[in-house]
């Protein structure tokens, strides 16, 4: 009786591990259905053992739990996400990794001055060491194996047959075990190097595909960034083109009146006058300076002047060095997208409140950028940090910056508080020699 109790213990702490461990490996539809799975499972199990071990031997049960268990994964497979094949695939895991556990179980119980109940508590702790180690460290690497079956499938099919022979074709298991001690042992230790060999290649390929896409990540950053700042220096060199033809044309202009001017005096016309005096008295417009570096300033004035078109105020702190250790126009693109969305967001703002954008920039052996507006209270961040927008036309500015910030390893920081929107960017590479700041 005492041997019966132990047995059905034993196979009953088998059927339940075997359900946690399969549902360890697949997907399952909910937690209540695993639960549900793992006592059906457990019942069933434990109504068949029992009557096997009344009225037969151990051979007896090892055959009919085999033929249990593969009708039990044909059950439980609504239970699962997984595809028919994906599906078959983890069962014969499952299976594979039970009869190298019973097999490890019975030998290692039999150093034991009580066989039967060493067996059970071998196999319990082996079964959680299983499921633990899958849990955290080879879940991931074998849901790879799990999705590229085809390429597996021969392999864990394999394993199953020559495990299979040893627990069905035998006429007395006990004695097979024993006598096939090293055989088996053997078998599960190439089994072990099998799945070993398979969970280390998915390892490196896997590597070696995140570091491969990684690198067309920042292939396609550095195009978009060259990309935009090509865009970028069009633009500043028709902004430069647009201030000499103005410059030039006051400059005519301002002849002309004069010469006309002169003319008018001579036929003593108070009204001409009065009016080309005006003309005359006006300052001719000169482009303001924010800082050293040219290209920069350019494009500091263009959304400056765009900014106060649409009556929003800048003030600026601004200490950027001629030379840069890195691309000016690509500076200027960076300070271009950030003015850009800084100009977006205040004038959603309603009228009476505050419109005005600070943007400072120092370096001290770092060049650090920081800008700073009021905006919208619904404005959020997403998960990686960055500005959110649901507008399928927006975000593509915060990408270049990105972009940029990737290309030169500096830290690029987002935040919202008290509906105040912040950037900073930190720019770790040496930069050119220092000069005054300038404020507007």
């Amino acid at each position: 009786m005492q041997e019966l109790i132990s047995n059905v213990f034993r196979g009953s702490v088998t059927s339940l591990m075997n359900v946690l461990l399969l549902f360890t490996l697949t997907k399952s539809k909910g937690r209540g259905s695993t639960a549900l799975a793992a006592v059906i499972v457990f019942l069933t199990d434990f109504t068949i053992t029992f009557y096997l071990y009344l009225h037969s031997n151990l051979t007896t049960v090892s055959r009919a739990n085999l033929i249990m268990f593969i009708v039990l994964g044909i059950c439980l497979k609504p239970l699962s996400k997984d595809n028919g094949m994906q599906w078959a695939f983890n069962y014969l895991t499952t299976l594979n990794i039970m009869m190298g556990i019973v097999i490890l179980s019975f030998h290692l119980g039999r150093l034991f001055p009580h066989p039967h109940y060493a067996n059970t508590a071998i196999r319990l702790v082996l079964y959680l060491l299983v499921i633990l180690l899958f849990q955290h460290r080879l879940l991931p690497l074998y849901q790879s194996a799990s999705l590229n079956w085809p390429i597996f499938s021969v392999l864990v099919f394999c394993i199953f047959l020559i495990l299979s022979y040893y627990f069905y074709v035998p006429t007395d298991i006990q004695h097979t075990l024993v006598s096939a001690k090293t055989p088996l042992l053997l078998l599960v230790l190439l089994i072990t190097a099998a799945y070993g060999t398979v969970f280390y290649s998915l390892k490196r390929f896997s590597a070696m595909h995140a570091l491969e896409t990684e690198n067309l990540n920042m292939q396609h950053e550095r195009g978009l960034l060259s990309q935009a700042a090509t865009i970028m220096a069009d633009r500043l060199e028709f902004m430069d083109k647009v201030a000499q033809q103005n410059s030039l044309a006051t400059h005519d202009r301002r002849h002309f009146n004069s010469m006309l001017l002169n003319l008018l005096d001579q036929g003593e016309l108070e009204e001409a006058r009065t009016y080309l005096k005006q003309q005359l008295a006006q300052a001719n417009p000169q482009t303001r300076v924010y800082c050293q570096n040219k290209a920069v300033n350019a494009a500091i004035c263009y959304y400056i002047a765009k900014a106060e078109a649409s009556g929003v105020s800048v003030e600026t702190t601004l200490d950027i060095p001629i030379q840069l250790p890195f691309d000016s126009v690509e500076l200027a693109l960076v300070v271009s997208n950030l003015l850009e969305n800084a100009i977006q967001a205040v004038q959603l703002l309603p009228q009476d409140q505050a419109r005005t954008i600070h943007f400072t920039c120092r370096h001290k052996g770092r060049l650090l950028l920081e800008m700073s507006n009021p905006c919208p209270e619904h404005t959020t961040l997403d998960h990686k940090g960055l500005p959110f927008s649901s507008q399928n036309d927006h975000g593509l500015g915060t990408k270049s910056v990105v972009a940029f910030a990737n290309k030169y390893h500096a830290e690029l920081l987002y935040s919202i508080k008290q509906n105040l929107f912040t950037v900073r960017l930190l720019i770790d590479s040496p930069v050119g020699p220092f000069t005054p700041s300038l404020k507007g």
